[in-house]
């Protein structure tokens, strides 16, 4: 059941993200680079350049371990095993969703750590773990706005952002394409443009008209705007956007393959020697009487080619 779900749509970068296998409880993998140098000329018969390989570093960290489980009441199996197809139908039913909803907390805890990846650094603050993992963001890939944007002119805000494609095509040698930001940072840029009477002339009402129809100015400077407004509930059960208003990440998220969720071997004594990816299982309680469900997961957002992407952590200070 649980490897026939699909993550919700709104996760986006759970659902875009490649998936690839580890045996190892722990991961290492290499920060790439893409060389900037040229070739050096050599004569004929004599040994060739000994060139370094592509690389600055490695990062390693061990995955991130997620196990919970739901126990299911003594009558709602009672349900199932009633004769009558209602009664089977509705049990099912029951059951189905409590296995969704766990299956759900999952996969939005790891939409979770892929936005957080993409910020630089993951940190993890629990009472069972403490960890932070850095995925070694340059502090150039990390720039802060040259005006914020709360007041900035149209022309301020081009600045930046034509700033931020050219980093990323120096640094990664490949083009900057998307950007993920909520409603209201691209309203900042938007607003920018209708108060000012000398660039509001610069929108054609076809902009106008996309923009209030999807929220995005499409093709804004030559890049794929994104809206990302879903959220999760934070541990005090307060929504919590995953991507936060007045933050952006940007860069080329498919090149190279430079970003991917690597899922490790499952910990538990029942599965099957050798799996990877989420693992569950069921039994059953005697005192009290009740069967219990459990998932486990471990998993891991890895960015081989950090200098792909920028974040932006506040564009109005």
């Amino acid at each position: 059941v649980v490897e026939k779900f699909t993550a919700p749509e709104e996760l986006v970068m759970l659902n875009r993200l490649p998936r690839q296998p580890h045996p190892f409880p722990t991961m290492t993998w290499d920060i790439i680079q893409g060389s900037k140098m040229v070739a050096k000329p050599n004569v004929p018969n004599s040994a060739a350049h000994i060139i370094p390989r592509l690389g600055r570093g490695q990062g390693s960290a061990s995955f991130v371990y997620i196990r919970e489980k739901k126990v299911f009441e003594p009558t709602t199996l009672h349900w199932i095993r009633e004769p009558g197809q209602i009664a089977r139908t509705n049990a099912e039913g029951a059951v189905m969703r409590e296995v969704n909803d766990l299956n759900l907390r999952f996969d939005n805890y790891a939409e979770k750590l892929i936005w957080d990846a993409l910020t630089g650094t993951i940190t993890i603050a629990t009472l069972e773990v403490q960890a932070t993992i850095d995925f070694q963001f340059q502090v150039s890939h990390k720039p802060s706005v040259g005006t914020t944007w709360a007041t900035a002119t149209p022309q301020q805000i081009i600045a930046d952002i034509r700033t931020w494609k050219r980093l990323i095509a120096r640094d990664s040698r490949v083009p900057a394409v998307e950007v993920f930001l909520t409603e209201a940072t691209m309203a900042r840029i938007f607003e920018a443009y209708a108060s000012t009477a000398d660039t509001a002339a610069l929108m054609s009402d076809r902009m106008k008209d996309q923009y209030f129809q999807t929220g995005v100015m499409t093709g804004f400077m030559g890049l794929t705007w994104n809206i990302v407004e879903s959220v999760y509930d934070d541990d005090a059960a307060l929504d919590t956007l995953f991507v936060p208003d007045d933050a952006l990440f940007m860069g080329n998220f498919t090149a190279q393959r430079p970003i991917y969720l690597a899922e490790g071997p499952t910990a538990d004594d029942s599965a099957p020697s050798g799996m990877t990816g989420k693992f569950a299982k069921t039994w059953k309680e005697e005192d009290p009487s009740g069967r219990q469900y459990l998932l486990e997961w471990h998993m891991l957002p890895i960015i081989e080619r950090p200098e792909q992407f920028i974040y932006v952590a506040d564009v109005a200070p």
